[in-house]
Formats: C-alpha cells, sequence, structure tokens
C-alpha cells in the first residue's frame, strides 16, 4: 500500500488535468515528476495551436466548473471509493475521443491507464487494502509518459482552451 498516494497523485492529478482545465491538473502532475524519473522541470512541452471551440476545449471547460471528489482521498469505505471512481470515469469517459490532433496519443495512453485501474481496482473490490495484499502491478503508473501527458494536457489547454 506504500505506493497508493503515488498512485492516487498520478491518476487522479491526470484526469484532472484531462478533465477540469489546466489550473489544477499542473498542481497535482507536478509532484509526480520528480519521483518517477528522467522528465525534468526543463522539460518543456512544444507550443499548442488550435480551436478553443472545439469540443475538447468547451468539454474541458465544462469539466472544470464540476465538482470532484477524490477516489483515493484516506479513509474512506470500498463502496464510497466505487463510488467516486465510476463518477470520475464517467466524467473522463470520451475525452480520448474528442482529442485534438496533437494529443491524440496522450489521450489514449491516459486512457488506457484509467482502463488498467479501473480493472484492478474492480478486482479488488475497490479496497486499497486488497489491492495491496494482491500485490496488484500499478507500475504503469509510476511511467515518466504519463508525468509528460499531464504536462501536455496542461499545456494544451492554457494555450489553446483558456488562452
Amino acid at each position: 500500500m506504500t505506493r497508493r498516494p503515488l498512485l492516487a497523485a498520478t491518476v487522479l492529478g491526470l484526469l484532472l488535468a484531462a478533465a477540469c482545465g489546466g489550473d489544477e491538473g499542473s498542481e497535482d502532475a507536478a509532484p509526480t515528476a520528480a519521483p518517477t524519473s528522467g522528465v525534468t522541470a526543463s522539460t518543456a512541452p512544444p507550443d499548442f495551436e488550435g480551436d478553443p471551440d472545439s469540443e475538447f476545449c468547451r468539454r474541458s471547460r465544462e469539466a472544470a466548473d464540476e465538482p470532484v471528489l477524490d477516489p483515493f482521498e484516506a479513509g474512506i469505505e470500498p463502496r464510497e471509493v466505487e463510488l467516486r471512481f465510476r463518477a470520475l470515469a464517467q466524467r473522463f469517459a470520451g475525452f480520448a475521443e474528442i482529442a485534438p490532433d496533437p494529443l491524440a496519443d496522450d489521450l489514449t495512453l491516459l486512457d488506457q491507464a484509467f482502463r488498467d485501474l479501473a480493472v484492478l481496482l474492480d478486482d479488488a473490490d475497490y479496497d486499497f487494502a486488497r489491492l495491496a495484499e494482491a500485490g496488484a502491478d500499478i507500475s504503469v503508473f509510476d511511467d515518466p509518459a504519463l508525468a509528460e501527458v499531464a504536462d501536455r494536457l496542461t499545456a494544451y489547454q492554457d494555450q489553446v482552451c483558456e488562452p
């Protein structure tokens, strides 16, 4: 269970970056970059151009106005974890399909990581103790590529969706 905080910070930070807009995602994603590996503060995301009125930007702005209950909050019961995670999944659903071209690969990677996490949580009945006891492999969430995804999503939202 020692990996739970990293898992929570990475996944929730990435999901919030994709679903809630740049400001929150950048705060949540930053702590994951240092412990995971070679992604450094000097790794600058590219300059993006795009349509601020696109479905992706519109949906990102709408999601930013909706409250999020953290499914990884310490001390909540597995049933509450499940309810919160399913609500977050519903909120995130479809972002990969509407991704602008420069973010298509990023959102596909994030979507797959999210699906993998959903399977792991479901198999453990949304109980983090059971997840740890089962020795579930969550190493995918330590991948520096996911931190880069968060940085790129944040940059796109800052540069295109909310310039």
